[in-house]
């Protein structure tokens, strides 16, 4: 039974009007909207043709809001599904689109396509034009850095120019503009931007392409939903009167086109709940969202503006470092323009006698550890410390956040290496990244049968999964592998120089097993070797069906084999190292390929007590564990826009750490208001603004990271993947310097 506490009792107070709530992390905001739509249901407040219309961020909110809604409608002696409708801002468009496609210019049978069809698109555009336009990446790159320098570069290039484009494209829908409309306005203003022009370019490709599938995109279908109701004004009514009440959650995260829709259904004097953290917006990188509009409504003097500050998931001592990032952003953080990145209500514990009172408060059981470690120290000392609290908190939760998924693939590996129970909610899971890791190997190996050290590889790999070997017995094949000295005498032998041969009749030859491995090993290469013409697909296929037995490994192996097969017929000119560098890709949890992630919908913590749950910061949003480690807390991944801070957007082969999606996006949306001054600026304020946002959000980011925690918080930082190339060392962030100074003075009291 759902026990209000009274703040939450002033929100369930609210019968029409408008309403704006800031929530504090862990304050119960789901439960008391969730709560409110079944009150008001409950109370009569629309007609049996009505609906209250939920809208969330993401489907697994839907399906919590669903349910949750349900459970307080049985309480209520209603029937449970009727008189309600959640949906994400995608799922309303669609809604929308969907009864009138005829408004918009759509047939009934138009489809959406998703990303991985969306990126398809684009990799092929972008390739495409950049083999038109060589001169682009001489006039943007740094010295040295064209796409003509090596394979490499040209992937880094691709790889770069689609994400510009596809922060074009989506801003140019936000902002409602057509290829044909930029054209226009391009042709008025006589400007001859290089970006400006690239940007239209792709997205007239881009379009071209959609329009000829009969298609459109998740950012079409939000774009056409306004298009109709704004078109249509009967059915703008019709949609009014079947919502009459708009319950709108995460709204610090709402876009501009988010807020016309929902503005235009509610109408001047609807009713309309908006509830979010602008402390938690952590999305503005990805998309178009701003937490400023859910500011400016609260602002706004028809809005009645609540807070619900009280939070029982935290202990008193995560409490007052969450409220001290909040203080320390505000007054000190030595960035001025950084000083609003956070705003009040600071977070409260709950009431006296609250059915969810707060954790018992234990100040030793959180740790800023200062000391400056690589990135793989960082892991493992992570590992350690897991590794001896594990056994005797088998009944708590616990998770390592990251601030990337390839990161999280490390710890993950390094979880797998110490056998400890864990589950992953990454971009991919771990089996797509072991799969695409061993053919990878292959493929490498096929590029290049002569070099030992692929063979190793691939050796090591097919030592488990197809001779079910380790540990001395696999290192000792190894060892006896290194050597040959003519791998061809191995692979392809003749009576004359067979090293099987030569090895059997030494002094001390090989035991049967090993021979027997050996022989069987040869095998199967020299199959895959004869094979290595065929069609990238079919070698895949090949391969998988020898070495995987199980079910879920082999129909994987075909899904990859599915994508490079898509991948070849974009670039017939890839050739076996790209195809292993595609994979690579994938078994990092560097390339997103849509449909190869086992995240879970809905996940729920408490279902995976003693089990180390691995994810990332962003997607730890709206869940909570007894125990949070908090990693790369450093000045690259949360940087503070501070003299020496790097920039992930600002990639190493741009020129004067130039952010071109910034550069770009600045200016087209000077060329949409006609501000030609703006137009003409030069080349490096955008980024410098960009920086800003960006150090911003991470701030924010590191508020989400710290709310996670019940109970306790390890928090570390790491000096980078010094390794790579060009890669500075990374210091630690102000926001882990500002947080430790104050917890150590705290615990000197």
């Amino acid at each position: 039974m759902f026990k209000p506490r009274p703040k939450q009792l002033e929100i369930l107070q609210y019968s029409t009007g408008k309403m704006g709530i800031s929530a504090v992390p862990g304050s119960g905001k789901t439960q008391t909207l969730s709560y409110l739509a079944a009150n008001l249901l409950f109370e009569g407040k629309i007609d049996d043709d009505q609906e209250i219309l939920i809208v969330t961020l993401v489907n697994s909110a839907v399906n919590n809001f669903s349910n949750r809604i349900s459970g307080f409608m049985h309480e209520f002696g209603l029937l449970p599904g009727v008189g309600y409708r959640v949906r994400t801002l995608h799922g309303l468009a669609h809604d929308i689109v969907r009864e009138r496609p005829d408004l918009v210019g759509l047939s009934n049978e138009f489809t959406i396509l998703d990303e991985r069809e969306t990126q398809q698109i684009l990799d092929s555009s972008v390739e495409s034009w950049m083999k038109r336009n060589p001169d682009f990446t001489n006039k943007w790159g740094k010295d040295g850095f064209s796409s003509n320098s090596s394979q490499k570069e040209f992937m880094d290039w691709k790889n770069a120019l689609i994400s510009v484009a596809q922060n074009f494209i989506r801003t140019a829908k936000d902002l409602q503009f057509s290829p044909p409309e930029i054209n226009s306005k391009l042709g008025k203003s006589k400007s001859k931007d290089s970006l400006l022009s690239y940007g239209v370019e792709i997205y007239e490709d881009y379009q071209r392409a959609l329009n000829y599938r009969s298609s459109v995109d998740f950012d079409d279908l939000i774009r056409l939903a306004l298009l109709a109701l704004q078109i249509d004004p009967e059915f703008l009514n019709r949609l009014r009167n079947q919502w009459p009440y708009v319950l709108e959650d995460e709204a610090q995260d709402s876009s501009r086109l988010q807020e016309v829709i929902l503005q235009a259904i509610v109408g001047e004097n609807g009713n309309w709940v908006r509830v979010g953290d602008p402390n938690q917006a952590i999305f503005e990188s990805f998309t178009t969202a701003s937490p400023e509009y859910l500011k400016n409504f609260l602002r706004q003097p028809t809005v009645v503006s609540k807070t619900l500050p009280n939070s029982g998931r935290s202990t008193m001592s995560i409490i007052s470092l969450a409220n001290e990032l909040i203080q320390w952003t505000n007054k000190t953080h030595p960035i001025y323009e950084l000083r609003n990145a956070l705003t009040k209500p600071y977070i409260e514990p709950t009431p006296k006698n609250d059915p969810q009172p707060n954790p018992e408060d234990h100040p030793e059981k959180i740790f800023f550890y200062n000391k400056a470690l690589t990135s793989e120290q960082e892991i493992q000392s992570v590992i350690v410390s897991i590794k001896k609290w594990l056994p005797e908190n088998l009944d708590n939760t616990i998770a390592v956040l990251v601030p990337r998924n390839y990161r999280g693939a490390k710890i993950v590996e390094a979880l797998q290496k110490e056998n400890l129970p864990y589950v992953e909610i990454l971009q991919t899971s771990q089996s797509t990244r072991n799969t695409a890791s061993i053919l990878a190997a292959i493929l490498n190996f096929l590029e290049n049968p002569n070099q030992t050290t692929r063979l190793i590889k691939v050796f090591d790999f097919m030592a488990k999964i197809l001779f079910s070997i380790s540990g001395s017995k696999k290192d000792d094949i190894s060892k006896l592998l290194r050597t040959c000295m003519f791998i061809e005498d191995y692979l392809f032998p003749t009576p004359e120089n067979d090293w099987i041969i030569k090895i059997s009749n030494q002094i001390q030859p090989p035991d049967d097993q090993t021979m027997e491995i050996l022989i069987r090993l040869r095998t199967y290469l020299s199959r895959w070797i004869k094979a290595a013409d065929l069609p990238i697909h079919q070698i895949i296929i090949t391969i998988g069906q020898e070495i995987f037995q199980r079910p879920s490994d082999l129909a994987m192996a075909h899904k990859l084999a599915l994508f490079l097969d898509q991948n070849s017929k974009n670039h017939p000119n890839l050739l076996l190292p790209q195809f292993a560098d595609e994979l690579s890709q994938i078994a990092s949890s560097r390339r997103k390929v849509q449909g190869f992630s086992d995240e879970e919908i809905g996940f729920n913590p408490e279902m995976n007590k003693g089990k180390v749950v691995v994810t990332t910061y962003h997607k730890a949003k709206g869940l909570e564990w007894d125990r949070v480690y908090l990693l790369s807390v450093n000045d690259y991944d949360f940087p503070s826009a501070s003299l020496g801070d790097h920039f992930i957007s600002e990639k190493y082969i741009f020129k004067d750490d130039i952010n071109l999606e910034a550069e770009m996006n600045s200016k087209f949306k000077a060329l949409v208001i006609d501000d030609i001054e703006g137009l003409y600026l030069d080349y490096g304020i955008a980024s410098e603004q960009a920086r800003i946002e960006y150090a911003s959000e991470r701030i924010r980011l590191f508020f989400v990271g710290i709310t996670r925690a019940k109970k306790e918080l390890i928090v570390t930082w790491n000096t980078g993947d010094t390794h790579i190339k060009n890669k500075q060392k990374a210091n630690p962030s102000l926001l882990f310097l500002a947080l430790s100074a104050f917890w150590e003075k705290q615990n000197e009291k």
